[in-house]
């Protein structure tokens, strides 16, 4: 957070140090632009303009989610660690931090993955040189065969990933193959790498596969680990729900875990208090994000806190975050019977479910 011009231009080049020791490719400018936006203002001019000599403090809860709605999902992990933690993470000695491998990995390996099943270049039958073709991507996707380790680099937007070198740093003994030449040139073509200037691109075999793959990874990394138990079940548990824009990953974490929590008897305490806040701050998809990365890890807990949710959108949401008359609500329910049932029947799908509150919330405000 910053009320300063000279705390917004060092808030913005924190950011881009984030992001660079994370190993996601989001340019200065771009991090001026997040942060005016966080802040409130149109873009980084305009807050260049606004705040010159004068200070604007800032709302730190509105701060957050307008920070977050402004960047793309894969940057969320390393934002609300930081954000949380009120520190940023140094990289080591390889150029990578912690939030590497909690936010980029998981699209690296599954733009492997993806790749492996869709690229008709890559799968067993598409004639010589398959392996060598398969090599040449997935192998490079998971360190490379040349002398030195290769880091993907990740572009947010595009989930493209992103290595630099000559063919021999990128591809080792793969480039002194015969067929290189003539499969690198249809692996260009067939718009899985684009290569220039020693910057390889690759491109993801499907976009929206590869962020569904992340994603199931992330939840069932946290259902794996909440079987054991411990620090490594709160950690994996905090990247699942920071992955889908939860605020206070680690704390709330800990107390779904159990670890470090003498308020809570069972694990739905804490996201009982969670949905709460969510709802009354209007975030309505983290609503059903963190609803379906819990209901995962406790199943056997979740229709519990389903049963729950209308009572939080009616008082938490309409009424306080809306600002819609008790009166109003009230009436419009007595009459839509069905309401709460079509609310939780929309609760697996974020965007289903916002659409249908969101409409629910509009009908009411219009009646008379």
């Amino acid at each position: 957070m910053f009320s300063t011009l000279e705390g917004a231009k060092k808030f913005a080049k924190n950011l881009n140090s984030l992001f660079e020791d994370s190993g996601i490719i989001f340019p200065l400018n771009r991090c001026q632009k997040a942060a005016a936006i966080a802040g409130g203002f149109r873009d980084w001019h305009d807050l260049s303009r606004s705040m010159a000599g004068s200070d604007r403090p800032v709302d730190p809860g509105a701060f957050r989610r307008r920070l977050i709605a402004s960047l793309p999902q894969p940057c969320w992990i390393p934002v609300l660690f930081w954000l949380d933690e009120g520190k940023l993470e140094t990289a080591d000695g390889d150029g990578l931090s912690h939030n590497y491998y909690r936010a980029v990995v998981p699209y690296v390996f599954s733009s492997s993955v993806i790749h492996r099943s869709k690229s008709a270049l890559l799968r067993r039958g598409s004639g010589p040189g398959q392996r060598l073709r398969e090599s040449m991507v997935v192998s490079l996707l998971l360190g490379g065969k040349g002398s030195k380790r290769l880091i993907p680099h990740l572009e947010p937007d595009t989930l493209a990933l992103v290595v630099s070198g000559d063919t021999t740093r990128l591809f080792g003994i793969d480039a002194e193959h015969p067929r290189f030449e003539k499969d690198l040139a249809s692996l260009v073509a067939a718009g899985i790498f684009e290569y220039e200037d020693g910057i390889l691109r690759v491109l993801p075999a499907d976009k929206d596969e590869v962020a569904e793959h992340a994603a199931r990874g992330f939840t069932d990394r946290a259902q794996y680990f909440a079987g054991i138990g411990g620090d490594e079940a709160v950690e994996a548990l905090a990247v699942a729900l920071s992955a889908t824009g939860v605020e206070q990953g680690m704390r709330v974490a800990e107390a779904v875990v159990g670890k470090g929590s003498e308020t809570h008897l069972t694990p739905s305490g804490p996201v009982l208090e969670m949905l709460s806040k969510l709802a009354g701050d209007g975030q309505l998809i983290a609503v059903s994000r963190a609803w379906r990365v819990f209901s995962m890890i406790h199943p056997e807990s979740a229709n519990f806190v389903r049963e729950s949710v209308p009572a939080k959108i009616s008082s938490l949401y309409l009424l306080r975050n809306r600002g819609i008359d008790a009166d109003k609500i009230v009436e419009w329910m007595s009459t839509r019977s069905e309401w709460a049932e079509e609310v939780k029947a929309a609760l697996h799908d974020p965007v289903r479910f916002k659409s249908t509150v969101d409409e629910m919330a509009d009908s009411i405000e219009a009646a008379r």
